[in-house]
């Protein structure tokens, strides 16, 4: 009943908006439509990942639909590189990677590049090309070579897809789409999933050219006890250091009293 209750609102939506267009760079497209089950996610001391469906309505009917989640923030890590030293396999080289979203994820009614070319791919961002373009490499220690960035971008992807991070899913049976205008599909928030802002945007394509887009904002947010202590630790330090240090020193005279208090038996 939810779900239907979600579907008709997306529809009376589009009753209401029309052919309501919003802009794709310098181009102007029909709008789809869409509604999330919630727009906010909660990270407390017991979340373990969290799920939101989202309810579409493509404007042209039979188009193909790419469904893309990134997050607003990018992030700067550093990554090494192993290389043979002799006898052994250890790090020879490290790089701090920066400009990549912390979080990246597509879903396609089919593979991308059945649906778009790869220069509209690379205009629009759609897939892990994407984020090779906007990677930018520092190298902090050892020598550089050539092959190094190809390295590093393989590492990356490797390591945020075991993190549920990022992926490219292009299989119709996630997102579904009904009578070719109605679609659902799911984006799954993992465990690694930190506080901010996310944006899952919506483009539909027919023979290769953008004729639709829409966009949703997810907020993730720290609450109780897990705000309270990102709170205190950003804002009030000394505060924040004395109370791990009373806390530390309670745990240990805890377990200093459990084990004196065994040793009786």
């Amino acid at each position: 009943m939810r779900r239907l209750a979600i579907l008709l609102a997306v529809a009376g939506w589009a009753l209401l908006a029309g052919s309501e267009a919003v802009a794709v760079g310098e181009t102007v497209k029909e709008k789809v439509l869409t509604a999330a089950s919630k727009n906010l996610v909660e990270i407390g001391l017991s979340y373990r990942g969290d799920q939101i469906t989202f309810f579409g309505l493509n404007p042209v009917p039979g188009a193909d639909l790419v469904v893309r989640l990134t997050a607003a923030k990018e992030e700067d890590i550093k990554l090494s590189v192993k290389g043979r030293v002799g006898p052994f396999w250890m790090t020879v080289k490290q790089y701090e990677v920066s400009g990549v979203p912390f979080m990246y994820k597509i879903h396609a009614s089919k593979p991308l590049e059945q649906i778009l070319s790869p220069e509209t791919a690379r205009e629009l961002e759609l897939g892990y090309e994407a984020i090779r373009d906007r990677m930018k490499l520092h190298l902090i220690r050892g020598e550089a070579a050539a092959e190094d960035a190809d390295k590093v971008f393989k590492g990356l992807i490797k390591i945020k897809e075991d993190a549920n991070l990022y992926n490219i899913v292009t299989d119709p049976a996630r997102l579904e789409v009904k009578e070719g205008r109605l679609f659902k599909h799911y984006f799954r928030f993992p465990p690694a999933a930190t506080e901010g802002t996310y944006q899952v945007e919506s483009f539909a394509f027919q023979n290769g050219e953008l004729v639709g887009y829409g966009k949703d904002l997810i907020e993730i947010r720290k609450v109780g006890l897990e705000h309270w202590l990102t709170y205190t630790s950003q804002n009030h330090p000394i505060f924040f250091g004395i109370l791990c240090v009373v806390v530390a020193m309670g745990a240990g005279l805890g377990v200093g009293f459990i084990f004196r208090k065994g040793g009786h038996h």
